[in-house]
């Protein structure tokens, strides 16, 4: 979590790693009995200067509008026949105090602004203990925050353009807590970010370490106690857990790449509802140099059922998209082609208009296309920073990196995904391409991407699928890749085993195409072993999966039309992220059937998920 403190205040210190030099006072030695004085270190000099950058930006849209209103009267004037009216410049000609005045103010403006700049700076820094990492800013009204390393859960370093081109770099500490708990530390130079990360990486698991001596684990489960007949029904979460989290059976330590607390307790054997990525970590621990042959027979192994292999290269690496793939699948989705087509009806107009003579409304129709334009870029430069995707197999999880202006590496924690899904826009067919997201315990940011693979082919939608799902624990005659490719292709699928797996799912019953009456017939869920899959949407295909012991709690609703029709529809509780699974618009018999016998499912699962942990902790079989 993160604190705030008392303004101009620091807390209490315990000394803390090795960190750049600084004129402020050295840490005492670490095995000395008194306690060390504080040491803040400074960020990079330039951090005011960039966090500040966007109201230069702002300064410089607002003199180029008023250049563009200036730009546009001329034009008219010049399409009339008439001289371009200078005006307020031609005044300026003729008083040369004015400019010389007006330069002068801008240069003391650049003082001021530097000279502030240097003292923002000089009260920005950071200091590191052995219970926290603390951040303090602020000039005027000063901030300190603080995080608990126990509560870290990935620390991600970033690269913005302008600080990329400097060679500076971001910290973001991701701390459970709160939407508002993550603290970013900006900006250091890349080696010293690169540096820090690793040394707070390494305190994270030392402290975590020592946080799992004696622990604990409760039974929790999802209660099915009550059973809808009402309107609204709700089940609680799991007791004994927090919200978002699998249990306390399960330690979620902070990932990294290097240095970093296994996200994923070793002391505790394989479960068979861990999900396969977090049981390939259990088998191989900490991935070395020249492993990839013992990885990728190791993920091969794992993934059979899916019918997918893996190509694990010596760092790691199982997975890149191509920069033009990304590229030509932002161009295909529906936000960027709106974008365009209204900037080309816009110029379409103005042609039309400067056609039939309407000079005076030519050219303020042609300026509109500027916002068309900067919407199509922005959606396209959204897109934009999945470029350059890698994923590597890592210790506690799967490495990510990716950006092409803008840089960022991250690690998913694979034991800590609550639901995952698949996606694919309508303009995507002709290629064959998916889109995979999660959901993740974690509070996060708001600007966070949940995002395991932007754009692949099915073998590698399948592979992160694959990786992020325990075994479907199928019945026989029927494989965990013959199941997911009819929920991705319903009956379209060309999959051998097609027709036995299309008959383990449930469809919306008839009388719901008066409120589906395009996605009814599509629409189904089915129940494995261990997974619920949803098959949903007609133009942009959808298939979400929920493991039994992620589920959070469920819910039963029925609206008035709902219950004209004699519908309901169950709400599977999972965490915040793009993933909100819903049995919707089932028969009434059947939703309350699915509430009632799903809740009891997944508070079993929830009970023998926590039991084996317990066990091996305690050391019985």
């Amino acid at each position: 979590m993160t604190e705030d403190g008392p303004k101009g205040q620091a807390p209490e210190p315990a000394g803390g790693p090795v960190a750049e030099p600084t004129t402020e006072p050295a840490a005492e030695p670490a095995d000395q009995d008194v306690a060390a004085p504080e040491v803040w270190h400074r960020v990079h000099p330039l951090t005011p200067i960039l966090e500040s950058f966007g109201v230069l930006v702002g300064i410089f849209i607002a003199a180029a509008y008023g250049l563009q209103n200036f730009a546009q009267a001329a034009i008219e004037n010049l399409a009339r026949g008439d001289d371009v009216d200078l005006g307020f410049a031609g005044w300026l000609r003729t008083h040369p105090l004015v400019i010389l005045s007006g330069v002068g103010g801008l240069v003391l403006i650049l003082l001021i602004t530097a000279l502030f700049s240097w003292l923002a700076w000089r009260v920005m820094g950071y200091r590191i203990d052995s219970e926290s990492i603390y951040y303090r800013r602020g000039l005027l009204s000063k901030k300190l925050r603080k995080a608990r390393l126990d509560r870290v859960q990935s620390i991600d370093l970033q690269q913005k353009l302008l600080p990329r081109l400097l060679g500076m770099a971001e910290l973001v500490f991701d701390v459970a807590g709160g939407t508002d708990s993550n603290i970013s530390l900006k900006y250091l130079s890349k080696k010293r970010a690169e540096g820090l990360r690793d040394e707070l990486l390494a305190a994270v698991r030392e402290k975590k370490q020592g946080a799992h001596q004696g622990e604990r684990t409760p039974t929790s489960g999802v209660s099915a106690a009550a059973v809808p007949g009402t309107p609204s029904n709700a089940v609680g979460a799991p007791a004994g857990t927090e919200p978002g989290a699998p249990g306390e059976a399960e330690a979620t330590g902070a990932p990294g790449d290097s240095g970093a607390e296994p996200a994923i307790d070793r002391s505790v054997p394989e479960r068979r509802d861990d999900s396969i990525g977090v049981r390939l970590s259990k088998r191989l621990g900490s991935l070395a140099e020249g492993a990839s042959a013992e990885a990728e027979f190791s993920i091969n192994e794992l993934l059979a059922p899916y019918n997918v292999s893996a190509d694990v290269s010596d760092e790691g690496e199982i997975v890149r998209v191509p920069v033009h793939r990304v590229v030509v699948s932002s161009l295909l989705k529906t936000e960027t082609i709106i974008s365009v087509l209204a900037v080309l009806i816009v110029i379409a107009a103005a042609i039309v208009l400067l056609s039939m003579g309407l000079t005076e409304a030519f050219i303020p129709v042609l300026v509109a296309v500027i916002p068309g334009l900067f919407a199509a870029f922005s959606a396209f430069r959204k897109n934009l920073d999945n470029a350059n995707f890698v994923v590597k197999l890592g210790e506690n999880g799967l490495a990510v990196n990716h950006g092409l202006v803008s840089t960022s590496r991250k690690v998913i924690p694979l034991d800590r995904l609550q639901a995952v899904c698949l996606h694919q826009p309508l303009l995507w067919r002709w290629a064959g391409w998916w889109k995979v997201e999660y959901n993740i315990a974690s509070a996060g940011g708001s600007g966070e991407t949940n995002i395991l693979l932007p754009v692949g082919d099915i073998d590698q939608a399948l592979l992160m699928v694959g990786l992020a799902l325990p075994d479907p624990q199928m019945p026989d005659g029927v494989s965990a890749a013959s199941l997911v490719r009819s929920a991705m292709y319903d009956r379209k699928s060309e999959d051998p085993q097609a027709e036995s797996a299309e008959t383990l799912f449930h469809g919306q019953p008839r009388s719901s195409r008066l409120v589906d009456p395009l996605v009814w017939k599509r629409r189904a869920y089915v129940v494995t072993g261990s997974l619920l899959v949803l098959r949903m949407g007609v133009l942009d295909r959808r298939v979400d999966f929920v493991p039994h012991v992620r589920v959070q709690s469920m819910s039963y609703h029925q609206g008035p039309l709902m219950r004209a029709l004699g519908l309901g529809t169950v709400a599977v509780h999972s965490t915040a992220g793009p993933i909100d699974p819903r049995v919707t618009h089932q028969s009434v018999d059947d939703a309350k059937r699915f509430f009632s016998e799903h809740s009891d499912r997944t508070r079993l699962a929830r009970q023998r998920y926590d039991e084996e942990a317990r066990r091996a902790k305690e050391g019985r079989p």
